[in-house]
């Protein structure tokens, strides 16, 4: 799980605050991040026209529903980065942050993640996309902690292979649930922002779940359920 510390308040006796668990694409920001991030890095000319087509035609067959998300289609938009050093990336997903996603921000959903801050709550940002997106645009909102696809790192450099389970469906509640048993903190007192049906494990995980700019699915059962939306 990338990103997330061990500080532990309640080893010192003290109350662990409450998490506050926020998806990324189409919560945090509006689109696909990693289908942009792709776009990004051809104008830059780090990946080849043949990565960027492959990977549209992809997208296009995955909107579809001819095609579903596997580990292996992850591992090759992991490959984006192979042979690079993490230095580099960091720079990339900076000027990406910067320049991409920050336009792209969801106003409420953005604006949940200060209020949390402000209040002292853990913001912790989990999602399928890649660890060096989601830590790039975690270190502009100022958020420490998060899970996302790890990527393999070997003597300073990205492998092009994926580390370990991707966050993404119910195993993005099973990182929740883990990470509120690690931090000693009442799912009750959690909250968790989503747009997807996907995200329902997530949603269910702890007491306060919210829906962000819902798909039709996941609108209807916050209805039904008389979750909070935000539009």
């Amino acid at each position: 799980m990338n990103g997330c510390t061990d500080k532990a308040a309640s080893s010192r006796g003290v109350a662990a605050p409450p998490l506050a668990l926020f998806d990324l694409d189409g919560t945090l920001v509006v689109g696909q991040t990693q289908v942009l991030l792709i776009r990004y890095l051809r104008k830059a000319g780090v990946v080849s026209r043949a990565f960027l087509l492959g990977t549209g035609l992809w997208f296009l067959a995955y909107k579809a529903g001819l095609v579903k998300v596997t580990e292996e289609s992850r591992e090759k938009a992991a490959r984006m980065f192979q042979g690079r050093s993490v230095k580099e990336v960091a720079g990339l997903m900076t000027s990406f942050t910067q320049e991409v996603m920050v336009p792209r921000l969801h106003p409420a959903a953005s604006a949940a993640v200060a209020e949390h801050l402000r209040e002292g709550d853990r913001v912790v940002v989990v999602s399928a996309a890649l660890d060096p997106l989601v830590k790039g645009l975690c270190r502009h909102l100022g958020v420490q902690d998060w899970a996302a696809a790890s990527c393999e790192v070997r003597d300073g450099r990205y492998t092009g292979r994926l580390d370990g389970p991707t966050p993404y469906a119910a195993q993005k509640a099973r990182v929740a649930e883990s990470l509120m048993a690690r931090w000693g903190v009442d799912p009750a007192d959690c909250w968790a922002y989503a747009d997807h049906d996907t995200d329902l494990a997530l949603l269910r995980s702890v007491g306060h779940p919210v829906a962000v700019h819902p798909r039709p699915r996941l609108l209807a059962e916050a209805r039904r359920a008389g979750w909070p939306i935000l539009p």
